[in-house]
C-alpha cells in the first residue's frame, strides 16, 4: 500500500470517528432529555408498569400517595389489586384488547384503596415496545378526577331533589 494510500485511509478513519463522537454526543443529549421527561411524569403522575400479565414491576410516589400502598406491597402483584369492584367487566376487557393490539387506550376508571376507599383516574395506558416490534409491558399514566366526579355526582344528585320538588 502506498503511503498516500495509508494517508487517505487514515484521514477517513479520522473523520469516520469524528462523526460517530458527535452521534454518540448527540444520544447521550436525547436520551438525557428522555430520562427528564420520564422522570418529570414519574414524580408527578401516577404511573406505573406491567410486565405483560398485568403484573406490577414499577411504581411512582404518587400512585403510592394515592393508593396508600407501599412500592413493597405492590410490587409483583397484579394490577387488579387496585380494581374497584364497581368497575364494569367490560372497560377492562375493551382496555386489554387495545394495548395488546398496540394501541393506546384511554378512560376513567375508578380504583380501590388500601383502606377500602376509592379514587378515580384519567388513565392513559399504553404498550412498550421492543426493537422488534414486540409488546413486553404496559406503562399507565393516571391523573386523580375524583374531585371531577364527585363534583359532578353531587351536581347529579341536586338536579334529580330538584326536579322531584318541581313535580
Amino acid at each position: 500500500m502506498s503511503p498516500d494510500n495509508q494517508q487517505t485511509q487514515i484521514l477517513q478513519l479520522q473523520e469516520q470517528i469524528q462523526n460517530l463522537t458527535k452521534e454518540n454526543e448527540s444520544l447521550k443529549i436525547q436520551l438525557f432529555r428522555l430520562d427528564y421527561v420520564y422522570s418529570f411524569f414519574n414524580n408527578y403522575a401516577i404511573t406505573s408498569e406491567t410486565d405483560i400479565h398485568g403484573d406490577i414491576i414499577y411504581v411512582s410516589e404518587p400512585f403510592m400517595d394515592i393508593s396508600g400502598y407501599t412500592q413493597r406491597e405492590l410490587i409483583g402483584q397484579n394490577h387488579r389489586i387496585v380494581r374497584h369492584p364497581d368497575m364494569e367487566e367490560k372497560v377492562f376487557k375493551e382496555m386489554w384488547e387495545t394495548i395488546t393490539s398496540k394501541q393506546v387506550w384511554r378512560g376513567e376508571v375508578k380504583n380501590l384503596k388500601k383502606d377500602g376507599g376509592y379514587y378515580w383516574v384519567d388513565s392513559i395506558i399504553f404498550p412498550i415496545l421492543n426493537k422488534y416490534d414486540e409488546i413486553e409491558g404496559y406503562k399507565s399514566i393516571r391523573f386523580d378526577i375524583t374531585d371531577k366526579i364527585k363534583a359532578k355526582e353531587a351536581f347529579s344528585d341536586i338536579l334529580g331533589e330538584e326536579d322531584s320538588l318541581i313535580l
